[in-house]
């Protein structure tokens, strides 16, 4: 079952000096012509419609971190749609997987109210944890 994760809680392991984004948690943006308008530092932009050709790719690369997050603008279809599609595939992996697979401990969740309420939680306290952001399309959205 995927769960929801908080800005907040996010924001503790992006913030966190001794975490590392694709080493100790893995941040997947399945946004498309929206990503431009900024993102969270370190993520990995994999577009929704890409994600059930990509996500053998994001396994294989990635089997050893513990928690990868899924999002979109709202996280309400993309990005837990796109965190199904992964969870899904990681389960067909396991079948055949070694008994110490990584992957079974590998958690996955799905930012609570999507890069949107990133976005409210620190756009103006740490805008830091929004690279590339651009104010002019963001208002346009």
């Amino acid at each position: 079952m995927t769960s929801f994760i908080t800005a907040a809680e996010l924001g503790k392991l992006v913030r966190d000096p001794k975490k590392k984004a694709g080493a100790d948690y893995l941040v997947v943006d399945v946004r498309d012509s929206d990503y431009p308008v900024g993102h969270i530092p370190g993520a990995l932009n994999v577009p929704a419609h890409e994600m059930y050709q990509r996500a053998g790719e994001i396994i294989s690369n990635y089997s050893h971190v513990p928690v990868v997050v899924f999002h979109c603008m709202l996280s309400q279809q993309r990005g837990p749609k796109s965190a199904r599609i992964y969870r899904d595939i990681v389960q067909e992996r396991l079948r055949i997987a070694p008994a110490d697979s990584p992957l079974l401990d590998q958690k996955i969740q799905v930012l609570d109210r999507g890069f949107a309420g990133w976005v409210d939680a620190f756009l103006e306290s740490e805008p830091s944890l929004i690279e590339g952001f651009n104010q002019e399309e963001w208002d346009s959205l």
